[in-house]
């Protein structure tokens, strides 16, 4: 199984030697990047939402079982959690989120906040034990399950990821800042060794990726990721919430030595599409617009995931527009990332009752095509805009020529995708949710959901299982058996954030975290 950034890895090596069609064009008069802001209307609720009292309580039935997958299958010698359900291998991505899940799970009442700082002190000794699992203070992707150390699995990468390390990073700095004690010395003596300009693209590069964060680094001997290799020639260059969410921590580092400059994240590039629904507007839910408006999009994977993982920590929803101007960057639209994200929302939403490949599973209430298991092994399904043409930008610097169609795989769904996207269109989220816990199989059983206060031999289990299809292999409703750490983490996250912004307002909170906001001119708003 590739994990969610192993596949945009691997996008990125098939889009350097692709031979790019030009893409449609959504309009024919070239307008200015500038001149386009991406903004919500004044009228649009933003998180927190208030919930009644029926959707709030099935909120933390859900929530409950994602957490208790994370805390109930940890190794006892590490407290991490397992990357999936079938195998003792830990992704530090998947730590990341528990450990800022951990702090919701005391504010509910599910843990004792003595049990929680013991198993969160157990994670950061273990992670800062073993210097051989980090390469300039960043961390290899996969750790053993049963030591922490380096993995045996020669089927998985052996790679130093950023993006893992980033996701490890913000769920530190969270419990950093809900615990304090020593769990912040430790937290916090971590994010400072990460020095991130060692991952930097350098003259060996295209100049067009100097610069930018590499997505890892691969060691030449898998037993040794601290030892000798050399940095990934694939770089974090556009705006996808994985590509901000590095950068941002990379602008959070204490250790000037060690921080990129703050223009690199607004250097990041934002290409600019939108998209009209195709079929009958008139049948379309009355909360769903038409059209998507100008949007942000990440050309090499339409999944839905690319536009929620920073929104778990950063609270885009309270910032509003940025201004890429304010440090010097031309030809970049002003964005409120929260608006974006709720646009491609939408675009999710849109594709699929327009459904032209007629797939059984996708609908009203099945949308948000993402990364999952499916039948055939693990896929990264997606859809993108239209092409807006901008007149004043260069190729490859401000907007990259690969296309990629819609990739619609099977219709396979899963549910932490439109879960996730509570966030930013909470009603039709819980919709999405409660009808995939609703779906049964040949077997008249519950398809996709195991209730998570009861038994597995009573049918119990960790709320959403990763993935489902109406219509499998052998024509029948088919689902994985599986729980992934990163399907679990950013579902309990984003429907914390989405119901309180607790996990926002901790990770807000942490000095780390105040410096790059302040070093991005990034304020909440009013």
């Amino acid at each position: 199984m590739l994990p969610h950034a192993a596949l945009l890895l691997l996008a990125g090596s098939i889009a350097a030697c692709a031979a790019a069609p030009s893409g449609s064009r959504a309009a024919d008069k070239p307008v200015t990047a500038e001149s386009i802001r991406v903004e919500a209307p004044t009228t649009i609720a933003r998180p927190p939402f208030q919930f009644n009292k029926n959707d709030d309580a099935f909120l933390e039935e859900v929530s409950y079982g994602a957490f208790m997958f994370l805390w109930q299958t940890a190794s006892p010698s590490t407290g991490m959690p397992p990357d999936r359900a079938s195998k003792n291998t830990i992704s530090v991505a998947g730590v990341g989120f528990f450990l800022s899940g951990i702090p919701i799970a005391i504010e509910r009442g599910w843990v004792t906040r003595e049990q929680a700082t013991q198993r969160v002190l157990l994670m950061l000794r273990t992670l800062e034990r073993d210097p051989t699992i980090r390469k300039a203070g960043l961390f290899q992707h996969y750790l053993d399950g049963n030591t922490g150390g380096i993995h045996p699995d020669t089927n998985l990468e052996h790679v130093v990821s950023t993006i893992d390390s980033a996701l490890l990073f913000a769920g530190i700095l969270t419990a950093s800042s809900y615990f304090g004690g020593e769990i912040q010395t430790i937290g916090d003596r971590l994010f400072t060794d990460a020095n991130w300009t060692f991952f930097l693209g350098g003259p060996e590069g295209k100049s067009h990726e100097r610069g930018f964060i590499s997505l890892g680094w691969k060691p030449k001997d898998k037993k040794n990721p601290a030892g000798d290799g050399s940095v990934l020639p694939y770089y974090w260059m556009d705006s996808g919430c994985e590509h901000r969410l590095t950068t941002f921590l990379a602008v959070c580092a204490p250790k000037p030595e060690h921080r990129v400059d703050a223009a690199l994240y607004f250097k990041l590039r934002r290409q600019l599409g939108q998209y009209t629904f195709k079929g009958d507007a008139s049948t379309l839910p009355s909360d769903l617009d038409p059209s998507t408006g100008p949007v942000v999009w990440f050309p090499y994977s339409g999944a839905l995931f690319v536009n929620t993982f920073s929104h778990l920590w950063l609270n885009y929803a309270a910032l509003g527009p940025d201004n890429p101007a304010a440090l010097g960057v031309a030809a970049r639209s002003p964005v409120d990332w929260w608006e974006n994200s709720r646009r491609m929302t939408i675009l999710h939403r849109l594709k699929a009752i327009e459904n032209p490949k007629q797939i059984p599973t996708l609908g009203v209430n099945a949308w948000g095509l993402t990364a999952s298991d499916y039948p055939k092994g693990y896929l990264v399904a997606g859809v993108f805009p239209d092409d807006l043409p901008i007149a004043n930008w260069k190729r490859d610097v401000d907007y990259s020529k690969f296309r990629a169609p819609d990739e619609w795989g099977d219709g396979t769904i899963a549910p932490y995708g439109a879960g996730c996207a509570i966030l930013f269109q909470p009603d039709a989220a819980v919709r999405a949710m409660r009808y995939y816990q609703s779906l049964t199989n040949a077997q008249g059983k519950p398809l996709a959901w195991r209730d998570p206060r009861k038994p597995a031999s009573e049918g119990g289990g960790y709320g959403f299982l990763d993935a489902f299809n109406l219509k499998g292999p052998d024509a029948k409703p088919w689902a994985t058996d599986e729980y992934l750490a990163i399907d679990q983490g950013p579902l309990l996250l984003a429907i914390e954030n989405a119901r309180t912004g607790d996990v926002w307002k901790w990770f807000h909170a942490h000095p780390f975290v105040q410096a790059g906001l302040d070093r991005l001119q990034l304020k909440r708003r009013n």
